[in-house]
């Protein structure tokens, strides 16, 4: 019983880890694609009256030249922004999915020889699907 409990918890764990995983790379799709969108739209915009106010101080040349280095640096604040922050309930699901594993291999649990190579088998098919995701 305690290995199927064993079992049971880190499959639950694996899938909280995944559906943390799925969401937040969902939500850093949609806030990228909007980010980009709205910042093109002003780059536009930035760029036609930038140009046409520094051409009118400066020539064309270095008008142009700063807009570029405008742009450079907004385009360094966008992907600071775009950085995904750490996840600490997919860590500690991560912790919990290894833990349940370890002590599901364990070789100290006695058990019948027919349940220890159906557990030893699941967690090596376990193990083996687990490696495949990363």
């Amino acid at each position: 019983m305690r290995a199927l409990r064993l079992l049971s918890t880190a499959a639950q764990a694996e899938g909280l880890l995944l559906r943390r995983q799925g969401a937040q790379l969902g939500r850093a799709a949609v806030l990228g694609a909007g980010a980009a969108g709205f910042g093109i739209a002003m780059l536009i915009l930035l760029h036609m009256a930038g140009w046409l106010w520094l051409a009118d101080r400066y020539d064309a040349v270095q008008a142009c030249l700063l807009v570029a280095l405008a742009d450079g640096i907004l385009a360094v604040i966008l992907l600071l922004m775009a950085r995904g922050g750490r996840d600490h309930v997919a860590e500690e699901a991560r912790e919990l999915r290894q833990q349940s594993v370890a002590l599901l291999t364990q070789p100290s649990v006695i058990r019948p020889d027919w349940q220890r190579l159906a557990f030893t088998v699941g967690g090596f098919l376990l193990e083996r699907a687990l490696r495949r995701r990363r």
